[in-house]
């Protein structure tokens, strides 16, 4: 076999609060995206708060890769950043780390269209020109940098005949003090679910918007029939390896001389990162063994029993087979 690692969007400037310009994605089975972005830094005028990488994921506020008008990869950046690593063992890349005012630092996040990167079984099938296109929108430049550009490559299977790939998109809704149910889409399989709840990041009382969930099939306890949200974030650990390597593990750097006490000069690279976040994981093998069939339901929902009204993302990653 063979595959093509290729620039499908070369390096421009993106505009701060618009859309860009959609293009297209290529025609053979494809793989995965790699979203590249690149900032100018800029000295903090609040060093406790700096963070270059999480302003960017801020930045950008929707992401979406369509075939024919339908969402097959559709979400904020920081929602997609966090389910690759977790649902695909994706995680972004760095290419430059530099901290020091007006120099460059450049990040590289995949979006899989697989359930594992290079599959030739599991990918988005050929297509015609002009079908399959990518779509993004910026929110205001972060505080970190003065300049941002973003470019996309691509990695195509040229001789791949996948039998499937996979499709992730944004639920939300407001949540209630008490009991309320989360609705998921029914027909392909479920290979897992992303969960964002606000109260897993703040710092005031530990209450939660998802609380306590159960995953319901036709009124059946399904995988999961009862587990607290505190839980399920904490377990994401088991996913990615440990706290060095996940974004938002904190550096710092102290110049003043006097023990505990930080100059104007400090700088804090600090990230929220994918705090916020947990998992149902249907795939824990990663290899099918485990999946939610949906096919044949009339009713399939997440039941939660919160204590919080936050807005609740929610990601269902679809199994779909190529027909």
């Amino acid at each position: 076999m063979q595959f093509l690692h290729s620039i499908v969007q070369p390096n421009i400037d993106l505009v701060a609060s618009a859309d860009i310009t959609p293009f297209d994605l290529p025609v053979n089975p494809l793989s995965f995206l790699l979203l590249r972005f690149e900032v100018d830094n800029t000295d903090p005028t609040t060093p406790a708060v700096y963070s270059a990488i999480d302003d960017v994921m801020t930045q950008i506020t929707s992401i979406r890769v369509q075939h024919k008008g339908e969402d097959i990869i559709q979400g904020n950046l920081r929602d997609l950043a966090t389910l690759n690593m977790v649902a695909f063992g994706a995680y972004p890349g760095w290419a430059r780390l530099n901290s020091l005012n007006a120099t460059i630092r450049s990040v590289v996040f995949p979006l899989c269209l697989g359930r594992r990167m290079y599959d030739p079984k599991s990918c988005f099938p050929a297509t015609t020109r002009g079908n399959l296109r990518f779509l993004m929108t910026a929110g205001a430049d972060g505080a970190g940098y003065t300049d941002i550009n973003f470019s996309v490559s691509a990695l195509e299977l040229i001789e791949a005949k996948p039998d499937e790939y996979c499709k992730y998109t944004t639920n939300s809704r407001a949540a209630v003090a008490g009991q309320y149910d989360a609705v998921l889409p029914i027909g392909n399989p479920l290979l897992g679910i992303l969960l964002f709840d606000p109260g897993l990041n703040a710092t005031e009382a530990a209450t939660y918007s998802w609380g306590d969930v159960k995953l319901l099939k036709d009124n059946v306890e399904q995988y999961y029939p009862l587990e607290r949200i505190e839980v399920l974030a904490a377990s994401l650990f088991a996913h990615k390896g440990g706290f060095p390597f996940w974004p938002g593990h904190v550096h710092e750097t102290i110049t003043a001389v006097a023990a505990g006490v930080q100059s104007a000069e400090a700088e804090i690279r600090e990230s929220e990162g994918q705090h916020g976040y947990a998992y149902l994981d249907f795939d824990p093998l990663r290899d099918g063994s485990y999946q939610l069939e949906t096919a044949g339901a009339a009713d399939l929902k997440i039941r939660a029993v919160g204590g919080d009204t936050g807005t609740v993302r929610w990601l269902p990653v679809e199994r779909r087979a190529v027909k």
